[in-house]
């Protein structure tokens, strides 16, 4: 008899597991999709709201073989101007969820959900970009204004498409 080795699942659980991510997946977040049916790879799009509304940011997660014993990989491929996300692209994000706050009873949409409320509920007391927590903080309207422009900019529906 086979014993995985720790931390990953038995063959037959892990291909359950991503069966049972991908259903949930195409319940609760239509706009992801399998990448070339890989149930490990997940391509979509997350429209912001809040200060964000009118953005489509293209996001994609990797399911790493040792998946849920650690959490997935998010890569974020719209360029944000956010207090929780590097001014790059690919960008970091800054979300627990992502690390020590991850357990394996949690799934894919749990990272999707975080995103949004990321999204919706920036944080400029835990920054990976230092001058958008500033701005935020000591200079919302300019904030809000730089955010409007990476919209413009970056974020629009036929942005997204070309990245998708």
């Amino acid at each position: 008899m086979h014993v995985p080795e720790a931390g990953y699942l038995p063959e037959p659980r892990w291909a359950k597991r991503l069966a049972q991510e991908y259903q949930l997946m195409k319940n609760y977040e239509p706009t992801f999709d399998a990448k070339d049916g890989d149930l490990t790879h997940y391509k979509g799009t997350i429209i912001g709201t809040g200060i964000f509304e009118g953005g489509v940011f293209v996001v994609e997660i990797l399911l790493p073989r040792e998946f849920p014993f650690v959490p997935p990989q998010v890569v974020w491929h719209t360029r944000i101007w956010h207090p929780n996300f590097t001014d790059e692209v690919p960008a970091r994000v800054c979300e627990s969820i992502f690390n020590k706050d991850w357990f394996p009873n949690m799934h894919v949409v749990s990272v999707i959900e975080a995103l949004k409320n990321l999204l919706a509920n920036p944080n400029p007391d835990d920054p990976l970009n230092v001058w958008a927590a500033y701005e935020m903080k000591y200079y919302p309207e300019r904030f809000v204004a730089r955010v409007r422009e990476y919209i413009r900019l970056y974020a629009t529906p036929e942005k997204a498409l070309s990245l998708l």
